[in-house]
């Protein structure tokens, strides 16, 4: 029994060392710990991004309990549904709104992008009017933009794979005027022809069924001139 006890102490003390990842979020406006915040809220930092493989609205949807998203017309009435409110008419407003860094996104045509060098990304459930207006009546999905750093850093990503699958990104980061101006800029060109053969061509050859082409560029700058402004 005395070994037992031992042994359980050491998992116990090993377990404590492992620790969780503390994500931060800003879904109040404000930045809190994500255990902090009285809301059912699903959040992605940078790394579980990477991880889960995170591109587009479609992936966001499959790793967040709650949220579905479909693609319809390809990409003319893109419909994300959290807790099952989906909008009477798909035409019309949505339930659940999209924001980047806090900016809602009013085009249907522009919900679902390319999500390229994301720090965050916060799905929060249930009513949200207070905080993000009456289009977040289920919901709101908050990305959170990468922002300059202090000291250089860079990144360059690039794929291939059947059916004209092809993936490029260049990401770059970092000070422009010492202690004054920083900034950063990436860029992605990413591609895929399809992979269902579309056997309706018409009077010519058609293009294949579930393929996309995205072109992106995201750029952002800080300018500090002094310690109180920003």
């Amino acid at each position: 029994a005395g070994s037992n006890v031992s042994q359980a102490q050491s998992t116990a003390q090993s377990g404590q060392t492992m620790g969780l990842e503390e994500i931060v979020v800003t879904a109040r406006k404000t930045a809190e710990r994500l255990i902090d915040v009285p809301l059912a809220i699903t959040a992605f930092s940078t790394e579980s991004i990477e991880r889960k493989g995170i591109r587009n609205l479609d992936d966001v949807a499959e790793a967040t309990p709650g949220l579905t998203f479909s693609d319809l017309q390809a990409g003319f009435l893109p419909v994300p549904v959290i807790r099952g409110f989906a909008p009477v008419d798909v035409r019309g407003e949505n339930n659940a709104a999209v924001f980047i860094d806090g900016i809602f996104v009013s085009g249907k045509e522009g919900l679902n992008f390319s999500q390229l060098d994301l720090q965050r990304i916060e799905v929060v459930k249930g009513p949200q009017a207070a905080l993000y207006g009456r289009n977040s009546f289920s919901g709101a999905i908050n990305y959170v933009t990468a922002k300059p750093t202090d000291v250089f850093k860079g990144k360059t990503e690039v794929t291939f794979g059947n059916d004209g699958r092809l993936l490029g990104s260049v990401s770059a980061s970092g000070p422009l005027i010492e202690g004054v101006l920083k900034g950063r800029a990436a860029v992605l060109y990413d591609n895929f022809d399809g992979s269902y053969r579309n056997q309706w061509a018409g009077k010519g050859p058609a293009p294949d069924i579930g393929g996309y082409q995205y072109k992106t560029f995201q750029g952002s700058l800080v300018w500090t001139p002094n310690d109180k402004f920003e």
